[in-house]
């Protein structure tokens, strides 16, 4: 009885301690390279936030193009401009709305004695402004501003309840 032999350990003793510790080091490299190849496809912020070019006219002080930073406003667009002029109607445009590349933002003025407004720009005018267009009320000014932005006159067609005919007669009052 006197020796006895040391026990060998079994694959069995050590599977669910390599099994742990092989999937961990297996896991930790797979993110490694996973965030590798990742880290190489984004685009850094400069590249993603441009410069905006974009036009204003209308009642400004100084109609033009400008350059402004991406995520600037129409208001910052207006200050750029050198303002408001008197005869503006600034319950009439949206100051808040954020720009977009090559857009052309215009200040109405009030209402001339005839009545009339000037052409009234889709993509920035409040809802308020938008509702001074023939056959257009509160309901299709909504939908006319969730469907922005439009880039031709033709993108109007897509708003419910603007056909050929409705487009034809807003087609004098707009720009975009």
């Amino acid at each position: 009885m006197g020796s006895r032999r040391p026990s060998v350990v079994t694959g069995a003793a050590l599977d669910p301690l390599a099994t742990i510790v092989l999937t961990g080091i297996c896991v930790g490299l797979g993110a490694v390279l996973t965030l590798s190849r990742l880290a190489g496809r984004v685009e850094p912020p400069s590249q993603l936030e441009r410069d905006l070019v974009v036009a204003i006219h209308g009642e400004v002080v100084k109609p033009g193009s400008y350059t402004l930073p991406w995520g600037s406003r129409v208001s910052d667009l207006v200050t750029l401009a050198g303002g408001l002029t008197d005869a503006a109607d600034p319950g009439l445009i949206a100051l808040a709305a954020q720009l977009t590349d090559g857009r052309t933002v215009v200040v109405p003025g009030r209402r001339s004695p005839d009545g009339e407004l000037g052409r009234i720009d889709v993509n920035t005018a409040s809802e308020r402004l938008l509702t001074t267009l023939p056959g257009v009320g509160p309901v299709m000014a909504r939908r006319l501003i969730e469907g922005r932005p439009y880039h031709r006159p033709e993108d109007l067609l897509r708003v419910p309840g603007i056909g050929p005919a409705r487009l034809e007669a807003l087609l004098p009052r707009l720009t975009l």
